[in-house]
């Protein structure tokens, strides 16, 4: 009986610290995993980061240009209602005002590319964040589970000791 009993307890055990190792290795698996989510977040908050850099310089050169181009816009009426003569000076300015919109748009466009990549790493973080949360989750639970089998690993070895002592 003893003899059967101890079998069946080391067959018991076996199987045990073969779940444990399981449970162990997709502890590690899932916090490679985490890991290399968190690199990327960092990755991608920096990146957000230099993005956000570059729109304010884009703002900055927008709003710059807006105020040129208004001041472009009023210096040719002030031309144009001091004199028909300088027809030469508007026809000049004109073209600065081409080619300042010109500018203003291509910034505008600037800006649209930058705001939405922006927003396509902001979801893209957000969804990071809650795969890194999903992955706390998994590995508390699997702590647990390894806490369990650790905990009905010693039981089992504490009967054995039991058992072997008489």
């Amino acid at each position: 009986d003893l003899l059967l009993l101890k079998q069946w307890y080391q067959r018991r055990v076996r199987g045990t610290k073969e779940q444990l190792e399981g449970l162990q290795e997709e502890v590690t698996v899932l916090k490679n995993h985490n890991k290399t989510l968190k690199d990327q977040h960092e990755i991608d908050a920096q990146q957000v980061i230099v993005l956000q850099k570059e729109k304010e310089k884009v703002l900055l050169t927008l709003e710059e240009k807006d105020q040129l181009y208004l001041k472009t816009k009023q210096s040719l009426r002030q031309t144009e209602e001091k004199s028909r003569r300088k027809e030469k000076e508007k026809i000049e300015l004109e073209g600065h005002l081409v080619k300042i919109r010109s500018e203003l748009s291509k910034s505008e466009t600037k800006l649209k590319e930058i705001s939405e990549r922006e927003a396509t790493l902001q979801g893209t973080l957000s969804e990071r964040d809650t795969l890194l949360e999903e992955q706390k989750i998994k590995i508390m639970e699997q702590s647990k589970e390894i806490e369990k089998f650790t905990k009905l690993m010693a039981m089992f070895h504490n009967l054995s000791n039991t058992g072997n002592a008489k």
